[in-house]
């Protein structure tokens, strides 16, 4: 008999605190790694791949309660695709102490509306799912010319802006596979692969980025136009959002006492000891020197323009 009543206490309290809150999902954020593999014609000329972050949003599933469903979101990925560097500089100004170094780098960049079909309930542990995607990815060649001794130049730049090179942004479409595992209720695991096709573009491998003979100038108009399909396989976490909406009783809120007129109150006295405002001058915070920026000495073959 006190074995029944106890359960019937339990669910009793149970029901009272699940009309006093509850928990709204408003959707998934996702947040992995992903390897770059450049695909197609990209593959053929040898572009570079590289290891990215990416992230996504997913809305609530629809239908919420069946075993196959679907959500909509959108997807942003970044991945740096290596880098070389070009040692001993020689830079266009007598004044300057030293050489210097010029990086040059590969790096991918996408933003893509995203459509995912899930074959698994709410309730299930592992969800098979595919991804259809549409957007548009950049690939960028950049370089950043620094100084070997930016400490004896305090005069220079010790690194200037970044140069882009070569630049193409692409439609893509694509579609991609793979699974969740349910940690708990507010995380899963997350794994698969997602490719997407992409049109004609520039793109400049870093094998192909030499320094003309004789000079210390890069040449970068090797670059080739080719079709800029890839392959991303990816690994990470996806995160539940909740939100809490709480009903039911609630205690209204204390409020002081107001003081009666037998109770004294001691307001603090205000501090006259300098009713004038410091007013700070502006002409005596000194106004940093600009630096001046370094170039390569141009000598031996001119670079063409690049008009990709």
């Amino acid at each position: 008999m006190k074995n029944i009543l106890l359960i019937v206490a339990i669910c009793f309290s149970q029901n009272i605190w699940a009309q006093q809150e509850s928990a709204t999902t408003r959707g998934t954020i996702g947040i992995g790694l992903h390897l770059a593999c450049p695909q197609s014609e990209l593959k053929d000329i040898e572009y570079d791949g590289g290891i990215g972050l990416n992230l996504s949003y997913l809305t609530n599933t629809f239908p919420k309660n069946s075993d196959i469903n679907f959500q909509l979101g959108a997807r942003m990925d970044f991945a740096n695709l290596r880098s070389k560097t070009f040692s001993d500089i020689e830079l266009d100004d007598p004044g300057i102490i030293g050489d210097g170094s010029l990086k040059v780098g590969n790096r991918m960049y996408g933003l893509l509306a995203l459509g995912r079909l899930n074959f698994a309930g709410a309730n299930q542990r592992v969800t098979p799912y595919i991804d259809f995607l549409a957007g548009h990815r950049n690939y960028s060649t950049y370089s950043v010319l620094s100084l070997n001794e930016p400490e004896n130049n305090l005069d220079y730049e010790a690194q200037d802006f970044t140069n882009r090179v070569v630049h193409t942004s692409r439609f893509h479409y694509g579609a991609g596979l793979g699974l969740t595992y349910k940690i708990n209720r507010s995380l899963a695991f997350e794994c698969g692969a997602t490719y997407t096709i992409g049109g004609v573009g520039a793109a400049l491998p870093l094998k192909d980025v030499e320094q003309y003979t004789g000079s210390d100038e890069v040449n970068y108009n090797r670059y080739k136009s080719v079709r800029t399909d890839i392959l991303l396989i990816n690994a990470g976490i996806r995160i539940t959002i909740n939100r809490r909406e709480s009903s039911g009783y609630r205690p209204a809120p204390t409020r002081n006492p107001t003081p009666t007129p037998n109770e004294s109150r001691t307001d603090p006295e205000p501090d006259n000891t300098n009713d004038t405002p410091v007013i700070k001058d502006r002409n005596s915070t000194p106004i940093p020197a600009q630096k001046k920026p370094i170039k390569i000495k141009p000598k031996g073959p001119i670079r063409k323009p690049n008009n990709s």
